[in-house]
């Protein structure tokens, strides 16, 4: 099944990724709710860190959850690229793996100014700080993201 037919559920996703000790940090639209706007989403998008420890551990949270390529229905071992983006379908829905996102500062920068939310998963949810997720979203230019970005900018929004 694909991600338009299994409904989101975001925080299966964050706790396979909390439980395999994973480091990463939350974007996309999950970020964008976290700083208040509601709007809906079909996936999870994360920024892993970067390293072959980190690497492990975020492909063990991937098997764990039956994660496939998007489109495809079989889940397997899906090798995790050095660039670019890795779309996935699993269990719980979907998880977008953002290796490089362009407007983003180096992994280091965007994990330090990152908020840390406690979801009760047995440690912190990183999310990609504000001016860091508009950062993001103005490179991408999609008109979601033009969306997000006028939302996220007015005042009395935004964390």
């Amino acid at each position: 099944m694909t991600r338009r037919e299994v409904p989101l559920d975001a925080i299966e996703i964050l706790r396979a990724l909390t439980g395999n000790h994973v480091d990463y940090v939350v974007i996309g639209g999950l970020a964008v709710q976290a700083h208040g706007h509601t709007r809906t989403t079909q996936d999870v998008g994360i920024v892993p860190a970067p390293g072959p420890r980190n690497r492990h551990r975020l492909e063990a949270a991937l098997t764990a959850l039956e994660s496939r390529p998007v489109g495809q229905q079989t889940p397997n071992q899906v090798p995790i690229p050095v660039t670019g983006v890795l779309e996935l379908d699993t269990l719980a829905g979907g998880v977008d793996v953002h290796l490089d996102p362009p407007g983003a500062p180096p992994y280091d920068l965007l994990r330090a100014r990152a908020l840390e939310l406690d979801l009760g998963l047995g440690g912190p949810v990183p999310v990609a700080g504000l001016d860091d997720l508009i950062a993001m979203k103005r490179t991408s230019g999609r008109p979601l993201d033009r969306s997000d970005i006028l939302v996220l900018t007015e005042p009395g929004q935004g964390s």
